[in-house]
């Protein structure tokens, strides 16, 4: 992705080219170019509300030029905040990373609060996904904190201030090895006294399942199963009462839940508790598929509906030479078809994949669940290995399956079976996580192999770091 930096850079720059164009052009209509601005910004808050993110985008673009030629650097500085934002969301970080540098631009220039709130708190969030850059995450989440109390009505601005208060609880915990418990346990009791500034009750529930979810790891830590169990059961309650509104927005959430659920049944010996929430895992990520499948359909949808207006809008500028665009606009339709149909197809291709990796993945879980009852006398590291042996042999052909497969064959498998027998609770996720490591895959690569986010992979790499310390380097 970081050659990829320079284009992406180009790009910004021509869209605050035409930014500023369009706002010079409304300056002579004063107050009007303002009101336009606050619509677009509405708008396109609209858009990313309904996952609509290409549209909001390009209105976000526009009142950007409006807000700056009116010389509204608060305004201005949120429609930046809120591309980052929704960059963010879709893991496109290196947009993220340009809508940061320009937010730092206007930083520089104009320190009013609200443009130092919108400045550290996108920059604190964008840290947070750069390793090793966790020291800097903070030190912007502090100043974005430092800002936001100073801000009389938050929500006027569409700023939610409870998830500045959990992000940085959840730094401490995920980043730091053992976790800080009270810096965790301070910034969750803030951010629960300020969930009642949220805009909206379906604010408010998003923000209460992520502090009831991080609440409960803190009592696993303590190996309050009871406890932990009571508290992530409330988060599915949370989410079932959000899925009513906003089915799709919650498909995430409650897939980590049912993993929690499972993990901790399985280091409890309840076997079959285990075995019935990994199936709902599985039966999740189904979900998941389907959604993605539906919003490529939307995007091709979306992107013809653009491209159409487009070329409605250019056959106008032109009427003089009418039979030339006429030409153009059908030769565009076509292209545009024969885009849409290859997305369809590899939309549908992507889907399939991913239902037959998550049948494939049932399976093992079902054999390695039936080998833990068993107590066969069959080495388990070995069957996991030949296990994750098989499942990247069948798999896409990666740069590092082939290295990986060498790898696995050639562990010392009598070395980690004396890691595993120190006495700690460990899952067989867990060890089949330990083993990738082991075999020199990255974050990333484990990440690409599991279909999961990175992210997800740094918390579990963290976790184990928790459980066995600094005796085996293969988990730093």
């Amino acid at each position: 992705m970081k050659k990829l930096v320079l284009l992406i850079w180009l790009l910004a720059i021509g869209y605050r080219l035409l930014a500023i164009g369009n706002g010079l052009l409304a300056m002579g209509n004063g107050q009007l170019a303002n009101n336009d601005a606050y619509a677009l910004r509405q708008e396109a808050l609209h858009d990313i509300d309904k996952g609509r993110s290409a549209d909001a985008q390009k209105k976000l673009i526009q009142a950007y030029g409006l807000f700056l030629a009116d010389e509204n650097w608060d305004m201005a500085s949120m429609c930046l905040y809120e591309r980052a934002i929704d960059y963010m969301n879709i893991g496109d970080l290196a947009n993220m990373a340009v809508q940061c540098e320009g937010l730092k631009s206007l930083y520089e220039q104009h320190q009013s609060t609200m443009v130092a709130y919108n400045y550290h708190s996108v920059t604190s969030g964008y840290y947070s996904y750069v390793e090793d850059s966790i020291h800097l995450a903070i030190e912007h989440g502090w100043s974005a904190i430092d800002a936001l109390e100073q801000i009389d009505n938050p929500a006027a601005y569409n700023i939610v201030p409870v998830w500045s208060y959990y992000n940085m609880a959840f730094f401490y915990d995920v980043y730091f090895h053992p976790s800080m418990v009270d810096s965790v346990r301070h910034y969750l009791v803030r951010a629960r006294a300020s969930i009642e500034d949220s805009r909206t009750r379906k604010d408010s529930l998003e923000a209460l399942i992520s502090i009831v979810d991080l609440e409960a790891w803190q009592e696993y830590y303590e190996k309050d199963y009871a406890e932990a169990e009571s508290m992530m059961t409330h988060v599915l309650a949370l989410i079932d009462t959000v899925a009513q509104t906003s089915p799709n927005t919650v498909v995430t959430e409650r897939g980590e839940a049912y993993k929690f659920l499972a993990m901790i049944y399985e280091e409890q010996g309840k076997w079959q508790k285990a075995f019935a929430y990994q199936q709902k895992v599985l039966d999740n990520n189904e979900l998941r598929y389907d959604e993605d499948k539906r919003r490529v359909l939307q995007e091709v949808q979306t992107q013809y509906e653009v491209e159409k207006q487009q070329l409605e809008m250019d056959k106008l500028a032109a009427e003089n030479s009418r039979g030339r665009w006429l030409l153009v606009a059908l030769w565009l339709l076509l292209l545009l078809l024969v885009i849409g149909y290859w997305l369809l197809v590899l939309g549908r291709r992507n889907a399939e994949a991913k239902l037959y990796e998550a049948a494939l993945e049932a399976d093992n879980m079902r054999q390695t669940i039936q080998s833990l009852e068993s107590k066969t006398d069959v080495d388990p590291l070995m069957i996991l290995v030949e296990e994750l042996v098989a499942q990247l042999e069948s798999g896409a052909r990666r740069d590092y399956v082939e290295r990986t497969v060498l790898q696995l064959r050639d562990l010392d498998l009598g070395h980690i079976q004396v890691m595993l027998s120190h006495g700690k609770k460990i899952t067989t996720m867990d060890k089949r996580y330990i083993l990738c490591f082991a075999a020199g895959m990255t974050v990333e690569e484990v990440a690409d192999f599991m279909s999961l986010e990175p992210a997800s992979v740094y918390t579990v790499r963290y976790r184990l770091r928790k459980k066995f310390g600094s005796d085996y380097p293969f988990l730093y």
